[in-house]
């Protein structure tokens, strides 16, 4: 499936992400929102040609629990070329620069690297054996004039 400039990307059960091939995502949830639930995230992207330059805008937020998980940290790369790095300790929306050569008109693989994923059971918070990381509500790949 093709993705649009300036269209966001959406989470969710019913969200645009469900439809793209994906790993490490938790569609299952009501809701607008998607976790990731392991330690790489990953979602196949295919973005025309990029004929200006181009941003990625992410819109999260972490698994943090107050004094055994203060943020979330993560790596994102597309096509295997790095983007970005950011850590979260609340909802946020972050903005990357993206290489130009990692947006060819063919399908690129959106990459989150989540080091500090880790579930509620392992903190003793409940059962939930998901490796949560971040909270995705969107992802917008934004042309720059």
């Amino acid at each position: 499936m093709s993705i649009a400039y300036n269209e966001p990307i959406t989470f969710g059960r019913f969200g645009s992400a469900a439809g793209l091939n994906s790993t490490g995502i938790d569609f299952t949830e009501d809701g607008p929102d998607s976790w990731t639930n392991a330690p790489v995230a990953e979602l196949d992207i295919q973005l025309p040609f990029a004929r200006q330059d181009v941003v990625l805008q992410i819109d999260a937020t972490p698994f943090i629990v107050p004094d055994l998980l203060p943020s979330q940290k993560s790596f994102i790369f597309l096509g295997g070329l790095f983007v970005g790095y950011f850590t979260l300790t609340g909802h946020s929306i972050r903005t990357f620069p993206v290489n130009r050569a990692a947006v060819s008109g063919r399908v690129a693989r959106l990459t989150f690297v989540l080091p500090s994923a880790a579930s509620p059971e392992s903190l003793h918070l409940s059962e939930d054996q998901r490796e949560l990381g971040i909270c995705l509500s969107s992802i917008v790949f934004r042309t720059v004039p």
